[in-house]
Order: C-alpha cells, then structure tokens, then sequence
C-alpha cells in the first residue's frame, strides 16, 4: 500500500550505507537497545510515581529522569529512522511495525495529555484517579511497542 511511497527511501546513500555494511546494521541494533533500556527504565519510574509509588522521590530527581527518558526516546527515535531507511521493504505493509507507530504516537499523545493536565503533580504527592490511569495506560502502550518492535521480523515479507 505505501510501497510506492518509500520505495526511493531504498535507492538513497543512507539506505546503501545502513544495508551494506556488516558492521552498521549491528551497531545500531546495539545502539536502540542500550537506548530502549534506558528509555523503559526511566519511563517506568516516572510511570511509577504517576501511579503512587516512589512519592517521597524527590521531584528534582525524576525530572533529571525525564531528561534522560527525552534523550534515549530520541536516540532510539533516530535509529528506527536508519533501520527503516536500510531495510524499507521489511517495514511497509508490515502490521506489527503499523501497529508499532500507532502505539507510539497514542503514547506521544498520552504524554502530552499528561504534559498538560498532570505535570503538576510532579511536584506534590497527591496521586489522582486520572494520574493512575495515565501512568498504567503508558506502561501498556509502551510494553506494546516493545512487544511491535520484536513481532516486526515474523511478519516480514
């Protein structure tokens, strides 16, 4: 369906040097993994806190968390760039990478919504109902993504 679309992406020299290489394709797997790692780790902390535990953590303390969530979703961001660029055929009409950036951009909107609505919390220990629902709903959509990522190679074509 969106082959036709990207199928430029696979005559580029990104595309040449991510496929081309024995040694890019690896390193960069390495690299979205280490990445993811912190990534979940310090996600799962502020999710955490959002649900009503680690309140008496010093907020100062989860938004030097939140930094390093910003920094490794970036790492991992650029990334899933070069893999989708050096192999855009494993990705286009696959419908576990699909479904992957559906759960990625739902969770980006929840993260705005609790931007919005919910990041003053951060400084306090009050836990709400919605604050609970947030946190848990990020945990879901994120271990969903995880679970897109590792299905991508099964549905290959």
């Amino acid at each position: 369906m969106y082959l036709d679309k990207f199928a430029w992406l696979t005559d580029t020299a990104l595309a040449e040097w991510v496929a081309s290489s024995a040694v890019v394709w690896p390193m960069l797997e390495c690299i979205h993994f280490v990445s993811l790692c912190f990534f979940m780790g310090g996600l799962f902390v502020i999710d955490l806190r959002l649900i009503g535990f680690y309140r008496n953590v010093h907020s100062a303390m989860i938004k030097q968390v939140l930094y390093i969530v910003l920094a490794a979703f970036s790492v991992n961001f650029f990334t899933g760039i070069l893999f989708f660029a050096g192999n855009t055929y494993k990705y286009i009409d696959n419908p576990a990478f699909e479904l992957k950036l559906l759960l990625i951009i739902t969770a980006g909107l929840n993260a705005l919504f609790y931007k919005l609505r919910l990041s003053h919390l951060l400084d306090t220990t009050q836990v709400t109902g919605l604050s609970v629902f947030v946190g848990y709903f990020s945990l879901l959509l994120w271990a969903g993504v995880i679970v897109c990522g590792r299905m991508i190679t099964f549905f290959a074509r």
